[in-house]
């Protein structure tokens, strides 16, 4: 069953602010002066570049690496948003990493880890330098309208531990938003039919505290109570023996309100769309089958006062075809099933260049985005494709309203 905008509970609003200033994005709802005084030290925390274990005056903000990507969360995630950047040829920016698995699925890289980590402290050498490039893929609609889309390919160069064993799946992965993670973090586990996970672009990582630990651990090199090892490949003994900044590196206090920064951030409200354009756009939506799984709304528990969310997503993890799946290092397709993207502050991105969108940032658009749904939304994209350049835009409108 589609879900039309009116379906969309009252309260799924509230989350929904206006973001004045880009720079310090409000909470979805009001906070106590406890509440208020956490969520400050949240964003300090947020904002704070790490120092390598033993700096002077580091205090309680020592342990980074000793390899890692990136020194803060915001480095990736400004201001709670996603990777702000244009997905240029050339090293890959800090706002992408390049996640690591056996052909399992799960199994880390045993030299390199979860994740290839391009930077590292005085010392010690990154493991490696990642490039990428595109060759472009053009096509027409059935009208005649051309289009093209990026294929992305990725070179490893001065891979420190040697080369990655040729069955190691790379999987390029670009700095989501933030913005309602904790209120996607509160949709029962009923609503999206006990799927894997709700964060992760493949939606597998349980909750957000997990997701947190592990960008902590694997991103930055801090260890915390959430995940208490750096992300050091088994044969890396350089790294498993490099000095510690405390067990845990993150403390319990600064973790926790770090996460209640993420908990409550709102999501950006767009500028609304005159009512004829919302309508006919959101019935283009659901004609075309985009709302079997970019949902209207989720229900949420445990939190006063809010019965609903209306993020866009299944929270379910969906086959979106061999275009867009991960790929081993010998070129071996990897079947890949994608958590269905929340829609919510797409409008905020979009208005606010540089963006790329899609998990490794090949899209260079809205449409770019909507052309590459295969597999299972293969039908949503025909649809799309075959209606009038009129009703492409009018639907474009509309997504870039959310």
């Amino acid at each position: 069953m589609l879900l039309a905008l009116a379906a969309v509970p009252a309260s799924a609003a509230q989350v929904l602010r206006p973001f004045d200033d880009p720079r310090d994005p409000p909470t979805w709802r009001p906070l106590t002066d406890a509440e208020q005084a956490l969520h400050e030290l949240g964003l300090t925390v947020f904002n704070t570049s790490w120092r390598p274990a033993g700096a002077a005056r580091a205090e309680r903000i020592d342990g980074l690496g000793p390899v890692f990507n990136a020194a803060s969360c915001d480095a990736c995630h400004n201001n709670g948003a996603r990777a702000r950047t244009a997905v240029e040829p050339g090293l890959i920016p800090v706002s992408m990493v390049v996640q690591l698995s056996g052909p399992d699925g799960k199994a880390a890289d045993p030299s390199y880890g979860h994740v290839l980590n391009t930077a590292a402290i005085d010392g010690f050498q990154p493991e490696a330098q990642i490039r990428l490039s595109h060759v472009e893929r053009p096509g027409r609609y059935p009208d005649g309208r051309p289009w093209s889309l990026r294929v992305p390919t990725y070179r490893f160069d001065e891979l420190r531990l040697g080369p990655l064993r040729s069955d190691t799946v790379i999987k390029p992965r670009l700095a989501p938003a933030l913005f309602g993670s904790g209120l996607l973090d509160a949709v029962p586990a009923a609503a999206d039919d006990g799927a894997a996970g709700r964060f992760g672009w493949q939606g597998n990582v349980s909750s957000l505290a997990a997701q947190t630990g592990q960008a902590f651990a694997q991103d930055m090199g801090l260890t915390s109570a959430d995940l208490a090892q750096d992300d050091c490949g088994a044969a890396d003994a350089l790294c498993r023996a490099a000095e510690s900044g405390g067990e845990p590196e993150v403390s319990n206090e600064l973790l926790a309100a770090v996460m209640a920064y993420q908990r409550l951030l709102a999501v950006p409200a767009s500028p609304p769309l005159e009512r004829p354009l919302e309508k006919a756009g959101l019935a283009l939506f659901e004609r075309h089958g985009c709302a079997s799984c970019h949902r209207s709304n989720l229900p949420v528990s445990g939190i006063e006062g809010l019965s609903g969310i209306a993020p866009y997503t299944d929270l379910r993890r969906h086959d979106l075809g061999p275009g867009l799946a991960d790929r081993s290092v010998s070129g071996e397709i990897q079947r890949s099933r994608w958590r269905t993207a929340p829609l919510w502050g797409l409008g905020y991105a979009v208005r606010r260049p540089p963006y790329a969108l899609l998990h490794d940032g090949r899209a260079r658009s809205i449409e770019e985005a909507v052309l590459w749904h295969d597999g299972e939304a293969a039908s949503a994209r025909r649809r799309f494709e075959r209606s009038s350049a009129k009703e492409r835009q009018s639907l474009l409108d509309w997504l870039s309203a959310r």
